[in-house]
């Protein structure tokens, strides 16, 4: 089916290619995937078949099945891609088969997961609880404050921001995003393993803008929201908000009244949008990368066991951690009231 410029054209066989696409493994990635919260190790399925998996790229899996797709139907898969904020060949298929297992293996379920599962009373109310249970516990916090070393010595780990100042505590727990991790020197040393993983980065330089306007639906007013691949060499959001506009026109004529984003690639607490990786490095990776560093912990969405890089992922690695700390602290109490 033939679409003219700016048409909107819905596709009788979009089924077909969502299944092209997402039946990796015959099974609809239930196969390869039976516990997406458990996906190395876990007693379903091999590691050694998660691992072929791993090596597979996008684009190799849109090569495998390009021969089912029409023309149109295969330009609206290479758009769908760019997700990842990287290209075809440095995105992992390994990250969109684990998508597709949190989505119970049907991609329509994406919408009702996202859209159900929230924090009752929303991240605003996280926050203050975050705060609270901060203020009631002694505990300090401050923003805007760049760390520049962490330091484990005699029992203690010390926390040095650029500007000179220090925090020490017994135990620390890290949520640095992957793609800023290289900016911070840790003594000792972290693992070869765990460096060369920081080195790498993920892949994920997205563009992300939220847009009000369209000129398609009866009111004239929609919210849009864009998703970009990585374009850092051509396209700066905040430098070119004009390239943007042009780029919503061009999917449909319409005045777009007002742009809202981020630009997550240039803030130098991300360096980098939601992780995605490339081939090969979940397995290799993710278990070195969640693991402690002495009395440091990693609690990053961004290595998470299930919704990686995103809040559900955040509070099952942040609650991971914190739960060790507690345990480890309440018996380092029970130690010292013993003698």
């Amino acid at each position: 089916m033939a679409a003219k410029a700016n048409e909107l054209v819905l596709f009788p066989s979009w089924e077909v290619e969502c299944e092209a696409w997402d039946n990796a493994d015959g099974q609809n990635c239930r196969a390869i995937c039976p516990l997406p919260h458990s996906q190395l190790d876990n007693i379903l399925v091999s590691r050694e078949e998660v691992e072929r998996y791993d090596k597979i790229s996008c684009r190799d899996r849109f090569e495998e099945i390009k021969h089912l797709l029409s023309t149109e139907e295969a330009w609206i898969l290479t758009a769908l891609l760019h997700i990842t904020g990287g290209s075809m060949v440095n995105s992992s298929l390994w990250d969109m088969i684990r998508s597709q297992a949190l989505m119970s293996y049907d991609p329509p379920n994406f919408a009702p997961i996202w859209t159900t599962f929230k924090l009752r009373q929303g991240q605003s109310a996280l926050a203050g609880a975050m705060f609270q249970d901060a203020g009631d516990n002694g505990l300090q916090y401050v923003f805007q404050t760049p760390v520049k070393s962490i330091v484990e010595r005699s029992n203690v780990v010390t926390v040095t921001t650029h500007a000179g100042r220090e925090f020490r505590a017994r135990r620390v727990v890290s949520t640095i995003p992957h793609n800023v991790l290289h900016t911070i020197t840790f003594d000792p040393p972290l693992s070869p393993t765990r460096q060369e993983a920081i080195t790498m980065g993920h892949i994920n330089y997205m563009t992300k803008i939220h847009a009000d306007g369209d000129g398609v639906t009866p009111s004239g007013r929609a919210h849009i929201v864009g998703f970009g691949k990585d374009e850092r060499a051509t396209f700066v959001p905040e430098r070119n908000p004009e390239k943007a506009v042009d780029a919503f026109q061009k999917l449909h004529p319409m005045e777009v009244n007002k742009m809202i984003f981020h630009n997550w690639n240039t803030d130098p607490w991300s360096l980098g949008g939601p992780a995605w990786w490339p081939p090969e490095f979940m397995t290799k990776y993710q278990e070195e990368l969640q693991s402690r560093h002495g009395r440091v912990f990693f609690a990053s969405a961004d290595w998470a066991h299930g919704w990686q890089a995103a809040i559900d992922g955040a509070l099952e690695q942040g609650s991971q951690a914190a739960l060790q700390v507690v345990k480890e602290i309440r018996e380092m109490r029970g130690v010292m009231a013993r003698f």
